[in-house]
């Protein structure tokens, strides 16, 4: 298991290098928005090659691509750029801000919405009735305030982001797919939020599916935030050795 306060350390000793060239400062700008992309379409189930996802990051089409996957690129670059907006206003997440996620990343003016209590196969897990989506992802960022408030997640800001990855998950609030998109947004907007940057989580599609089901039946999301952990150091130890060797 990482220990956080390895990362942390980490991170103090990356920035004690400061001021980075700007060559480090592109690489990391990059590596932030092809981490992001590449790991969320990855997990969604597309066979994109990260070269392919950096490639229409560049404005490259990719003929076998989509154009779905094309848009989801785009929309991930939007994304990015409305977490920095949103720390800028000093914002937390909540209910508001995941619906405006889940509308970037759906292309939508809102967000849509599942309709009825679907059978997640994928996921092992039946979520309620849809009557009251908004309320019931207000309790839940509510609840998860109160946990942080009693010192539930230790500091670690890794266990912080995988249980709202699972609270998503449990409300179920999106449209399939959607829901998943917008919960590994919420986790990444939490890693960011703490000062670090987006990550890939260095997982398949079956083995993300495992994790997040088994997250569902115990309540316990530390499966997913060891994940998190791993993706974060490793982040780490890639811009570190950037700015070392004056890449």
């Amino acid at each position: 298991m990482v220990d956080i306060k390895h990362i942390t350390d980490k991170r103090v000793d990356l920035y004690a290098l400061a001021p980075f060239s700007e060559r480090v400062k592109r690489l990391k700008r990059k590596s932030d928005l092809v981490d992001f992309t590449w790991s969320d379409l990855r997990l969604n189930g597309s066979k994109l090659t990260k070269e392919g996802v950096s490639s229409i990051l560049e404005g490259v089409a990719v003929p076998d691509a989509p154009v779905l996957e094309h848009r989801l690129c785009e929309n991930h670059r939007t994304l990015l750029g409305r977490f920095e907006d949103k720390l800028r206003m000093g914002r937390e997440a909540d209910s508001a801000l995941l619906d405006e996620f889940c509308a970037i990343l759906s292309s939508e003016e809102s967000p849509p919405y599942r309709k009825g209590a679907p059978l997640l196969y994928h996921l092992g897990f039946i979520p309620g009735d849809d009557d009251g989506i908004p309320e019931k992802l207000a309790e839940m960022f509510k609840a998860l305030r109160r946990a942080e408030s009693e010192d539930a997640y230790a500091g670690d800001f890794c266990r912080k982001a995988a249980a709202v990855h699972m609270g998503v998950l449990k409300v179920y609030p999106y449209a399939e797919g959607m829901t998943e998109l917008t919960a590994r947004a919420a986790a990444q907007f939490e890693l960011v939020r703490a000062g670090y940057f987006p990550v890939d989580p260095d997982i398949s599609e079956p083995e993300y599916n495992r994790i997040s089901a088994d997250a569902l039946k115990t309540g316990d999301p530390s499966e997913f935030a060891e994940v998190l952990r791993r993706a974060t150091l490793k982040k780490l130890d890639m811009l570190e050795k950037a700015v070392k060797s004056g890449v």
